[in-house]
């Protein structure tokens, strides 16, 4: 699914918040809180880049939990979503009793003892990573970004981190698994054709959809970085059936648009094939509208360290990848 509204991402943000790793958000402030790698900037608030940073929700998990004062530039290619970060930052700021301001077009947010300083960026990522802010030191971040990129831009994007130092953490990445309860007859041809839509191009090249976890997992050792993952998978319970519902929609689009593209297919073929799909979306949408359905969608954080042994710690890959249906 790829709907990027700001409807959208508001209607996600809880379940990404209580998805992601914790212990790799932590572990990321640790190793930050060690001795610096350029002494010289040792006091200097810590530069963090967001990439597609859409309405903020990236910011608001994540700098709490460095502990230190920031300076965040905030990068996505929609005006509209990045216009609405600082309204949502400052309601999210003001309910947690922290101090935001409006200053020169961005934000200076006090929480207790640090500063942190938050500009947007609107730029388009398919620029690549040379277009990128990226200085030594700089901590990359993004969540639920990986997997709609290509593999020659995510290789250029590592790249640039190894070459500038710096750490790299991968919130939320697709990996192609999905379990629903209860089940139906075609959930796994659903979730196949989804998949299949996953790897489609979203602007920064043919995507690579569910392998981006694998990718980014076995590919960071290679250029001098400690890998690090957890699990960070949605677990949709009965009482969030706004979301349910919403995957659903956007799963029945996803595969509707594969179903009218296989090559040489008939016309009958296609719209058999389409009611079937229709057929499957009353089904689930009972289900959430009963109060029975509980979805799990499957997501890997990973953190990347520059300067270690190219290690990797991790679950293991095949508790995680895509079952093949």
């Amino acid at each position: 699914m790829a709907d990027f509204s700001a409807s959208w991402l508001a209607l996600r943000e809880p379940a990404d918040t209580g998805a992601r790793s914790a212990r790799l958000a932590q572990r990321l402030a640790d190793w930050l809180a060690g001795p610096p790698l350029d002494a010289p900037q040792s006091r200097a608030p810590l530069g963090v880049l967001d990439l597609g940073a859409g309405t903020g929700a990236n910011l608001r998990y994540l700098a709490p939990r460095l502990g230190r004062d920031q300076r965040w530039v905030c990068v996505d290619r929609d005006r509209h979503l990045l216009a609405g970060l600082p309204l949502q930052t400052t309601s999210w700021a003001h309910a947690a009793g922290i101090a935001v301001s409006n200053r020169g077009g961005g934000l200076r947010i006090q929480a207790r003892e640090h500063d942190w300083r938050v500009e947007t960026l609107n730029l388009d990522l398919a620029e690549g990573a040379a277009a990128l802010p990226i200085t030594r030191g700089t901590l990359v971040t993004a969540s639920a970004l990986f997997d709609l990129v290509s593999d020659s831009w995510l290789v250029g994007l590592l790249q640039t981190c190894a070459r500038s130092g710096s750490p790299l953490l991968a919130a939320l990445t697709y990996d192609g698994r999905v379990e629903m309860e209860p089940p139906e007859p075609i959930d796994g041809l659903v979730v196949g054709l989804v998949n299949g839509h996953q790897r489609r191009d979203k602007g920064l090249g043919p995507a690579l959809g569910p392998s981006a976890c694998s990718r980014l997992v076995n590919g960071a050792p290679g250029l001098g970085f400690a890998v690090e993952s957890a699990g960070s998978d949605w677990t949709l319970e009965p009482d969030q059936p706004g979301l349910q519902e919403a995957l659903v929609s956007g799963w029945v689009h996803a595969a509707g648009e594969q179903i009218r593209e296989v090559p040489g297919a008939s016309t009958e073929a296609t719209l058999r094939r389409l009611s079937t799909i229709e057929q499957w979306s009353r089904a689930r949408l009972g289900h959430i509208a009963a109060g029975r359905s509980r979805i799990r969608v499957g997501h890997l954080d990973v953190l990347l360290l520059p300067g270690g042994s190219g290690g990797v710690g991790q679950e293991p890959m095949a508790d995680r990848l895509p079952t093949r249906n």
